[in-house]
């Protein structure tokens, strides 16, 4: 399999959950990317350059999300105060990133990240948390996530934790997500670009891919407006857990 067509693949599932969520879509990408490597069908694609990828089209997917629903966007305390400690720290991972070994980080990714999915496909039907409770929470949160999203691009499965605490409905969360993670893409992609990692090969792929982001985008938003609470925060614990289980398998088998 090329490069190529599993970038094709795994854009298909990735930027539908994205279109229903308004995020998820590093979870989704790099469950199956890391699955794909650990049983050899990456076909030359590296963890790293699928990692600088991703972040290249996750902003751009991010940007247009935002124009096509910038009504639905919540500018509020909790998502703003989650920021002020994300943007800084994913800047500062993505910096390091270049230089890191990612094989024992891809242990704490997938452990983390299965604790997240677990969480939040077990949890009980629990009414939304204060907004102070919510508040007091979303600083340490932001800095979390900025870890995973500076190394990973998906700080993602952190602060689904917080969102789903603050709303069970599907509309409010993708309004929370589609700020945050404007933000936080175009923070990570700055920083990585000022690194000079990303290559000709990278716009290429997203030239390729381009399309199936959009359509894949666009068959998630339908799906949204069907979408009822209980199974939609299943399905985002599946997700989540989803992308821990394909770290494990990569790190187990690497």
């Amino acid at each position: 399999m090329t490069p190529v067509i599993l970038i094709c693949i795994l854009c298909v599932f990735a930027y539908f959950a994205k279109g229903v969520t308004g995020a998820a879509s590093a979870i989704v990408f790099n469950a199956g990317l890391l699955t794909a490597l650990a049983l050899g069908l990456d076909g030359g694609l590296t963890l790293r350059d699928g990692l600088y990828w991703l972040a290249l089209t996750d902003f751009l997917s991010s940007a247009l999300l935002g124009a096509l629903l910038w009504r639905q966007v919540k500018f509020e305390k909790l998502t703003l105060l989650l920021l002020s400690a994300m943007v800084p720290v994913t800047i500062g991972f993505a910096l390091l990133l270049p230089t890191l070994d990612l094989h024992w980080l891809s242990l704490v990714l997938a452990l983390a990240v299965i604790g997240a999915g677990i969480y939040l496909a077990a949890r009980r039907d629990l009414p939304p948390a204060s907004a102070r409770t919510l508040n007091m929470w979303a600083v340490p949160t932001g800095a979390l996530a900025g870890v995973l999203g500076g190394l990973f691009g998906m700080g993602g499965p952190v602060v689904f934790v917080l969102l789903s605490r603050a709303s069970d409905d599907p509309g409010e969360f993708r309004g929370r997500t589609i700020l945050i993670t404007n933000a936080s893409g175009l923070a990570r992609l700055v920083a990585l670009g000022a690194t000079g990692v990303f290559t000709s090969q990278h716009l290429v792929w997203l030239g390729w891919a381009g399309p199936v982001v959009l359509l894949a985008l666009l068959a998630g938003m339908w799906a949204h407006k069907r979408m009822r609470p209980r199974p939609f925060r299943l399905a985002l614990g599946g997700l989540v857990t989803l992308a821990g289980v394909g770290g494990l398998l990569r790190f187990a088998l690497a």
